[in-house]
């Protein structure tokens, strides 16, 4: 058993702070929604700090220039929870995690929350450094798994996963969306072919549905009809599957299309009422060359769309990576991981009808 499945499957529920329990490691970068005093970073410092000892983590967070950067470690299982409560944060945005993987040791263990706003830290420069590069050792074994010619570890490895951290969001953003990414920078590499890609990624998207066999859709009193599709031609269909989990598990009305070409498209919205519609590249290529040929279809499938308020979604590598933008795309919105899907279609729909308010179209319900 390599290190990674043997840290998954010895993780035990609970909040245990003994020396022998496993440790994860979780960082990620985001942007402050709006400039913080030093009043409002004392508050949110006492404030984390607080919820960190309850649950055992440890760590620092770094501000400056409107942006974020921290670093946490402990339990995986709380390290589960305080990520999603963090996913979910107002305050800032463009969140984006950087690495998520086992460790053998804290390098916090003095502080519930460390924070700093300026530099000359060498421990915290030495950590910040070293972590922006860094890779997700989980992921990356995944997607070696992945493309084993037996793929059981690969499905033991997310199944342990899963069973820690009983939450397909967590898994998705930390473990899944990463190993499609590892893939993607194998082919790169030559260290596979295409071929092997896309199997990695249908094992991913098999893999996803056994572990989400069990999930319970929430209830919404207005769910949205959402239209989830690759865009024609793209042959990878995980990043589409892993947006129908979150928007199928959020509540809403979520309808899963495979349109062979932008004519089946236009004729999917022409006869159907979508308040939204998410359109996805490959999760493990960038798809550079596919760009221009995104805006015109995105173009397109406004002008055919029963709904003249419709909601246009992009996501892939490529708005991941930034490479690319919403903008470039003439999209509302990019999506970077299907964990914030929902919360990218609610600000997108906002900022819509808000623009339509504004110059007296009826709003779309």
């Amino acid at each position: 058993m390599n290190r990674t499945t043997a840290h998954y499957a010895g993780i035990t529920h609970g909040r245990d702070q003994s020396p022998a329990a496993p440790l994860m490691t979780l960082t990620y970068r985001s942007r402050a929604t709006s400039p913080l005093s030093e009043t409002q970073l004392g508050d949110l410092q006492h404030t984390a700090a607080a919820r960190n000892r309850a649950e055992g983590i440890t760590g620092m967070v770094i501000y400056s220039d409107n942006r974020f950067f921290q670093w946490l470690e402990g339990p995986p299982a709380s390290i589960a929870r305080i990520w999603s409560s963090i996913s979910r944060d107002p305050r800032h945005a463009d969140i984006e995690a950087l690495s998520v993987h086992a460790a053998p040791t804290r390098l916090f263990a003095k502080w519930s929350l460390k924070l700093t706003t300026g530099q000359g830290d060498p421990l915290i420069e030495e950590v910040t450094a070293s972590t922006v590069s860094s890779t997700n050792a989980g992921a990356e074994r995944l997607a070696a798994l992945a493309i084993a010619a037996e793929p059981t570890e690969a499905r033991r490895l997310l199944t342990a996963a899963y069973t820690e951290f009983r939450s397909i969001s967590a898994l998705t953003e930390l473990l899944i969306e990463p190993a499609a990414r590892c893939l993607g920078d194998l082919w790169a590499a030559d260290d596979c072919g295409e071929y092997d890609v896309t199997l990695g990624l249908c094992r991913l998207q098999t893999f996803l549905r056994e572990v989400a066999a069990e999930s319970v859709q929430q209830r919404v009193e207005h769910p949205l009809v959402v239209l989830v599709a690759p865009l024609p031609g793209e042959i990878h269909m995980l990043g589409a599957t892993l947006d129908a989990e979150a928007l199928w598990q959020a509540g809403h009305d979520t309808r899963v299309r495979f349109p062979s070409t932008e004519q089946a498209l236009e004729r999917i919205v022409a006869t159907n009422w979508f308040d939204a519609i998410d359109l996805s590249l490959s999760p493990a290529f960038s798809r550079q060359h596919r760009i221009d040929r995104m805006r015109h279809i995105v173009d397109s499938v406004r002008r055919a769309s029963k709904n003249p308020a419709l909601v246009v979604i992009a996501g892939g590598r490529a708005f991941n990576d930034r490479i690319a933008s919403s903008a470039d795309v003439h999209a509302d919105a990019s999506c970077t991981s299907a964990a914030h899907l929902c919360e990218d279609i609610a600000r997108a729909r906002g900022s819509r009808q808000h623009e339509q308010a504004g110059v007296g179209i009826p709003r779309a319900l």
